[in-house]
């Protein structure tokens, strides 16, 4: 079986000799089974009987014997053979002379025989019997010419060979490259040199990921938007000698960033071409070493038929941008990028044929297929009885959370092997919701604090009027896809269409609390904004940062809690210098960020005249928390103790005297615990004075006890 042949992409350089003629191609043939040890074993017959030849040549010579010159070397090549050298000098445009001076120096490193025939020719000139003479190879080979050895020349050019030319160029000694010597011998091997610089992808992934593009676009009901675009890219690419594809995305997108990845290997598979991937931050920066590993990475994709990949992270680093571009530069491969570069880098490449395309976001959503085709293939067979308790599950857990195709696909055949047959659709539905929950928090943990509570609305010692605005919140919650989608609201644009409540009152009123409510009764996780890892005194970083927790956000369908709201959403000031102007821009953006975005976002504050009244307007909720009465006061310290705690006795109406806001009093109660641990007592009035005392004094208040409160 024959090896993979080049194709027709032709590379265009100033050197042309120095530069591959064809890229190759993958063949469905390579790393078959039967096809591989084939060809391998064809091609060591060819190159021993090639070496051979040279060896009786080499004898010949020594021996002082006449040489032939007609005679040439077997020949054992095919139309459906191609050996290893052959391929190797049409794809980088090698000399009859070049090609054997590189089989003579590949031959001193596998065949015994040829090298000590090598050291026996070059003995008088005490030459090492691992390296060939230059000179030597002028005398004995066809056609030589001096500038093979040029680095305008793709021996040098390409790193083929190392030449030692300490004793002059006409006297220089070669000694092949180990990459080059296997790709010769037809072994299996990756240039060391890029280790941890690119990864070439498996032959197995791209074959699955054609096949996959292929299943897709030929099911019923036409072809998948993804898969369509992987095959556009494809046949944009097929025709084009130095294609740049730029995958562009939202540069704080993290899920259409996946996308765009998964993109590449889909579009590559679609037309026979593996995929070399480049690690960015890995590349060399001085000029000249990324020049030289640039051309390994050309070399390599070439050898593999290969496009050349890079996937920058982060996506809008400047100094990064630049390192690709003067890469690029150097390239004559197929190059994808999954991200964009400014149009002053484009400038810098002109041969390169720019050909871009916008990734949408594979995130799954209501309005998709039917839960058959969100199942992957060889996983469909859910018994007939649970499919519509599957659909009515999914669906209602899609209109909250947005999950990528792939992890649903997992997530719900999980699920379903683990309920077929179950009659539970209560189960089913909370299972379903948990596990797409859980699945769509992608990276917000890394963005923002998740907190974990129990707490439910009816916890809240509040007045009614205030429980029943906090059931308000989270019944819009709840009912947000009915009024946007089903009612049409939505269809007006995305502006306003979030629920944002400002929770104002004094500290240990309950804000933080309710927000955790709110988020437990509508199953949804609560996400604290951590302003230290937000706020930047870098110019632009502080709305990079917010950007990042809102999209983020937005795909896992998260509350935000903004705690201490003030310090971001502060009023806009006059524009005194430099500082003000971009204090200004933060907020300016805060707002518009807020009106768009599609959650539920609370922003507590105990200092609500401090918020730029722009905030106001924006609001759809303004929940004044009071400071507890008495009544409410009674009610908070009865519900401080577990059923377990070995509780004394308490005069809870007394108690309810002490002017203590609900935070407070919870600290008292757990403080007295401890107090009472550590004498052996169960929890009664004295500690509990005596905690309160403390807490008293941290507040800077006087500890005055009310009439008929005693210990």
């Amino acid at each position: 079986m024959n090896r993979p042949e080049s194709s027709s992409l032709h590379a265009a350089a100033p050197q042309d000799a120095a530069l591959p003629t064809a890229w190759p191609q993958a063949d469905a043939d390579i790393g078959s089974s039967a096809a591989a040890p084939a060809w391998a074993q064809r091609n060591q017959q060819w190159l021993a009987q090639r070496l051979v030849h040279w060896r009786e040549r080499l004898v010949a010579r020594t021996a002082g014997a006449s040489i032939d010159a007609s005679r040439i070397a077997p020949d054992l090549s095919h139309d459906d053979f191609e050996p290893a050298l052959t391929r190797v000098s049409s794809l980088f445009g090698l000399t009859a002379f070049e090609s054997d001076l590189l089989l003579l120096a590949a031959g001193i490193e596998i065949d015994p025989a040829l090298r000590d025939a090598l050291a026996a020719a070059q003995a008088q000139a005490a030459i090492a019997p691992l390296r060939l003479s230059f000179a030597l190879a002028r005398d004995l080979l066809a056609e030589p010419h001096w500038d093979a050895l040029s680095p305008l020349r793709p021996l040098r050019h390409w790193a083929m060979v190392e030449v030692d030319s300490t004793a002059g160029f006409g006297q220089a000694l070669l000694r092949i490259d180990e990459r080059m010597l296997h790709e010769l011998t037809g072994v299996a091997a990756f240039d060391t040199a890029l280790a941890g610089v690119a990864v070439l992808s498996d032959d197995a992934d791209d074959a699955a990921a054609g096949a996959d593009v292929n299943n897709q676009v030929n099911a019923a009901g036409g072809p998948a938007a993804h898969p369509a675009l992987a095959l556009r890219i494809a046949q944009a690419m097929a025709g084009l000698a130095a294609p740049l594809v730029l995958l562009a995305h939202p540069a704080h997108d993290a899920a259409r960033r996946r996308a765009a990845r998964a993109m590449v290997g889909a579009a590559l598979a679609a037309s026979g071409t593996r995929a070399l991937w480049v690690e960015v931050s890995a590349l060399a920066v001085e000029p000249r070493e990324l020049l030289l590993l640039a051309r390994r990475i050309d070399r390599e994709a070439a050898l593999a038929g290969a496009a050349v990949v890079f996937a920058p992270t982060p996506p809008d680093d400047a100094a990064q941008g630049a390192t690709i571009t003067r890469c690029i530069a150097a390239l004559r491969s197929p190059v994808l990028l999954v991200g964009e570069l400014s149009p002053l880098m484009l400038v810098d490449l002109p041969a390169r044929q720019v050909l871009r395309f916008d990734v949408q976001s594979p995130l799954a959503s209501p309005l998709a297929a039917s839960f058959a085709s969100r199942l992957p293939q060889g996983r469909r067979a859910v018994p007939a009885t649970a499919s519509p308790a599957l659909q009515h599950a999914l669906d209602r857990a899609l209109q909250q959370f947005r999950v990528e195709p792939a992890l649903l696909d997992q997530v719900v055949a999980s699920i379903a092997s683990d309920t077929v047959g179950t009659a539970d659709t209560a189960a089913l539905d909370a299972a379903i919701w948990s596990a797409l929950r859980e699945a769509a928090r992608g990276g917000l943990d890394a963005l923002a604090q998740r907190i974990q509570s129990r707490a439910r609305i009816e916890d809240l010692v509040l007045p009614a009027p205030l429980i029943a605005q906090l059931r308000e919140i989270a019944g819009q919650l709840r009912q947000r896809h009915r009024v946007h989608e089903d009612w049409g609201f939505g269809a007006q644009g995305p502006r306003g269409l979030g629920i944002a409540a400002l929770f104002a009152g004094d500290s240990g009123t309950g804000k933080t609390f309710a927000a955790e409510a709110i988020a437990n009764e509508a199953g949804l996780d609560l996400y604290r904004i951590d302003l230290a890892s937000t706020v930047s005194k870098y110019i632009g970083e502080t709305e990079k940062n917010l950007a990042r927790v809102f999209n983020e956000a937005e795909r896992s369908g998260a509350v935000l809690l903004f705690d201490e709201a003030d310090a971001l959403f502060g009023k806009r000031s006059e524009v005194k210098d430099s500082h003000d102007r971009y204090a200004n821009i933060e907020v300016a953006y805060l707002l518009q960020r807020v009106e768009s975005y599609c959650g539920l976002a609370i922003l507590t504050t105990n200092m609500k005249s401090a918020l730029d009244r722009a905030f106001l307007r924006r609001i759809r909720f303004v929940v004044q928390f009071p400071f507890p009465d008495e009544a409410a006061r009674e009610q908070l310290w009865r519900r401080q103790f577990p059923p377990q705690a070995p509780l004394g006795v308490v005069d809870f109406a007394a108690l309810a005297k002490l002017q203590l806001a609900g935070g407070n009093i919870r600290g008292v109660a757990l403080n007295a615990a401890f107090l009472a641990a550590a004498r052996g007592e169960p929890i009664g009035q004295g500690v509990l004075l005596a905690a309160a005392r403390a807490e008293f004094a941290k507040l800077e208040r006087n500890f005055n006890l009310p009439a008929g409160v005693g210990a």
